[in-house]
Order: C-alpha cells, then structure tokens, then sequence
C-alpha cells in the first residue's frame, strides 16, 4: 500500500491585518493553505473571526504571542512595558534564557488570547507561536501544559518533549520552516516536499497582501506577497497532485 503524504501549509499571523488575513482567504480557497494560526491580540482579529466564519473548511488553530502587539490580559512585570505592550523578541529570548520571565504570567496571558478565541466562536485544532517562542526553556513547558488541557496538536521543534505526560499530544512528523525569505520560492519548496519521506509534514508559510500595518510593523513584509504568489500557483498546485500529496489541516493528522 502507497502511503500518502500529508501536507499541512499552516499561515501564521492570521488576525495580524485585514492585509494578511485576505491574503490568507485567498491562499486556501485558490491554492495549498488548509490551515492557520490566529493572533488574539492583533487588530486584524475581528476582521479574521468573520472571514472565518465564511470559511469553515479553514482549520485554525491559535497563535500564541509574547513579543508583538498589546497583550490580551494586561500589564506584566516580565512580559510587557507598563502599557501592556509585549517585549521585543531579542528581549523575551534574554529574559527566558536567564530564568527572569515569570512563568505563571506566561500561562495567565496564554489562557486570555486562547479564551478570547474560543469566545469567538472558533474551536482551535493546534497551537503555535509567533517567532516560535513557545521553544524557550521554561516557556514550553506552560505551552504544552496548555496544549494538553485544551487536547489540541502542536507545532514544536523537539519532538523529544512530547514524552511523559505529554505524550499524547500530536504534532506533524516534520515540521519545516524553510519556506521563509529567499527560499519562499516554488523551486525551493518543491525540493523540500521531494525530500520528505514521511506521513505528514507541515510547512510554516506567511501569505498576504501587504498593507500599510505590515509594511510598517513587520520585518517580513513584502515577502509575504511572494509567498502568496507562490501558494497559489498552478506549478506548485500541478507538483502537489502529480506526487499525490494530501493538503489538509492539522484535523487531519
């Protein structure tokens, strides 16, 4: 029996604008995303609750943040400035790496923007992280605590840690993050998708149209319009159904 490759495209920042979050509409219903990460915090995020609402074929999982935007629950000692604003990442990796964020902050903001999404109306299929910081000692410890609370999947680099009472939560067998930059082209990701020999992968991806709030707040900007191009493309979409791979959401997995 011919074994099928699952391929989830998960775009992160969905909620980030109204930019991104059409561009994300626009990568599933004419090309290869099936799934997706919204923001709680973001200004995008009603506009994205709705567009979700409208695409219910859309999986959704939530993308937890620590280092962009205004919080969801308030002020931190560790976490935010005093008007609740998230630390740069540079900050965040400093302070996590020397033990200096209060970890009991990380779970009590965590909690807020997974019930704002809930409240919303939408079920979350996986968790991840915006710049992935859910990896950083101490912090991942509170992600998968979170993650096996709400019995969802994941996103994580060491799949080594889903072991003792984590391990039952699922993740992809590969998760790659290649797709990014320079090498967010279709020729890259065709090279990548041929390497893989496995049940399922997930490919990190950042499709949009760039509007004013990304091209002024977000070091990856117009890039994310390339990405678009590329997800959508008849080339990459022909390769997907010549190699009989499965596009789907983390549901699926």
């Amino acid at each position: 029996m011919v074994t099928i490759m699952k391929v989830i495209f998960n775009a992160d920042d969905f909620g980030y604008s109204k930019g991104v979050n059409y561009g994300i509409v626009e990568a599933y219903k004419n090309g290869a995303v099936r799934s997706t990460t919204i923001m709680a915090g973001m200004p995008g995020f009603d506009h994205a609750v709705e567009l979700a609402q409208e695409n219910p074929g859309l999986g959704i999982g939530v993308h937890l943040t620590l280092t962009t935007g205004q919080s969801v629950g308030g002020v931190y000692k560790t976490l935010t400035n005093a008007s609740g604003e998230f630390n740069n990442l540079t900050e965040v990796e400093r302070r996590a790496n020397a033990g200096e964020i209060d970890l009991s902050e990380v779970e009590t903001e965590y909690e807020a923007q997974i019930q704002k999404v809930l409240a919303a109306g939408i079920k979350p299929d996986h968790f991840d992280s915006h710049h992935h910081t859910h990896n950083l000692p101490g912090i991942v410890s509170v992600f998968l605590k979170l993650a096996k609370k709400y019995d969802v999947k994941v996103r994580i680099y060491n799949r080594a840690q889903l072991t003792g009472e984590f391990a039952d939560i699922k993740t992809t067998e590969v998760f790659d993050d290649t797709f990014f930059g320079e090498t967010a082209t279709t020729q890259d990701l065709k090279l990548t998708l041929s390497a893989c020999s496995v049940k399922s992968v997930e490919i990190m991806c950042h499709p949009a149209y760039v509007d004013n709030l990304v091209l002024t707040n977000s070091s990856y900007n117009t890039k994310r319009a390339l990405e678009l191009e590329v997800l959508t493309s008849s080339d990459l979409m022909e390769f997907i159904d010549e190699n009989g791979m499965e596009l789907c959401s983390f549901k699926e997995v």
